[in-house]
């Protein structure tokens, strides 16, 4: 009797299917297969009148090993490492983050490691305290100062974040003003500098600081300066031994320090003598940008003259 084509080789097809079924199986159940996910960390639950003051990570790297088909199937993507922190208290908080991952890895799957393998949390109290602002100022321009106080509005922010933080602040201070090319008053909105990213302003977070340029004013004296006789004509007269005066300006810083003891005119004028033989004469100042400057000293303030009398006239010869 002739053998039908499927009984034809019947033990090698039987041990062919066996030998893929046992390879199918250790391919899909082997258990030292190891793969390596990262996995969101999820902080949750705290207490309002708390504050994590610290930086925890934002994933935790795991390392697993399992059957391959448990890791396969296993959908990491849409999962992350949970942490409660609804019973937490002020104080520094421990975590077992390969203890933490274990919640979401089934079972037949080893958390071989977790990297980092701890979390340490630094847990404050959440305070709101009421703080003075201090501006920080550049450097005005050469020959220019601040004249008077600062007006800042507001002169006081609220200020939320750790109590033991918000503790060691005495003022808040702006980010710095720039005073370089201010020649008068002016005002700018201020950006608050916070010592501490985990700090918060409450009403917004810039203060408007007016602040009140002028240039400076300075004091410039001229000694020895010659006191020059004016309008005398062909008059004969005596006056104190030296002609000398001292002066003091006062002015702008630019205009003061331009001004030199060339540009000044000191004299005493011989048309007030009018018909007096002795008299002191006002010593007259003559300088540029009288609008700017200020004479504050004139030493002498007069000079005392003396005028010859004419000599007498001749008798005509009889």
């Amino acid at each position: 009797m002739e053998k039908k084509p499927f009984f034809q080789g019947l033990t090698k097809k039987t041990i062919a299917l066996a030998l893929a079924v046992i390879l199918w199986a250790f391919t899909n159940f082997e258990l030292d297969v190891e793969r390596d996910v990262r996995i969101p960390l999820h902080l949750s639950g705290l207490p309002e009148d708390l504050i994590i003051v610290n930086n925890a990570p934002e994933n935790v790297d795991l390392s697993l090993r399992g059957a391959r088909n448990l890791l396969s199937s296993f959908a990491f993507s849409n999962k992350s490492i949970p942490v409660d922190l609804q019973k937490t208290e002020r104080g520094v908080l421990k975590i077992d983050l390969k203890r933490a991952a274990s919640q979401i890895v089934p079972r037949g799957i080893d958390i071989v490691a977790a990297r980092p393998s701890k979390l340490s949390l630094n847990i404050d109290m959440l305070v709101t305290k009421r703080f003075k602002v201090k501006p920080v100022l550049g450097e005005p321009d050469s020959g220019y100062e601040i004249s008077k106080k600062l007006k800042i509005v507001p002169q006081f922010v609220k200020v939320k974040g750790p109590a033991s933080q918000l503790g060691k602040l005495e003022s808040i201070e702006t980010a710095k003003i720039k005073l370089e090319g201010e020649k008068a008053e002016f005002t700018a909105p201020v950006q608050l500098q916070l010592p501490s990213q985990y700090m918060e302003v409450l009403e917004g977070d810039h203060v408007n600081v007016t602040v009140y340029i002028k240039e400076i004013i300075l004091s410039k004296e001229f000694r020895d300066v010659d006191i020059v006789p004016r309008n005398f004509g062909e008059l004969e007269y005596t006056t104190t031994p030296e002609l000398k005066a001292t002066l003091v300006f006062n002015g702008p810083y630019k205009t003061i320090n331009d001004l030199t003891s060339n540009d000044v005119k000191v004299f005493i004028d011989g048309a007030e003598m009018g018909e007096s033989r002795v008299k002191r004469l006002r010593v007259k100042v003559q300088y540029p940008n009288s609008d700017l400057l200020k004479l504050t000293k004139t030493s002498p303030t007069s000079v005392r003259v003396r005028v010859k009398p004419p000599p007498p006239e001749e008798s005509p010869e009889t």
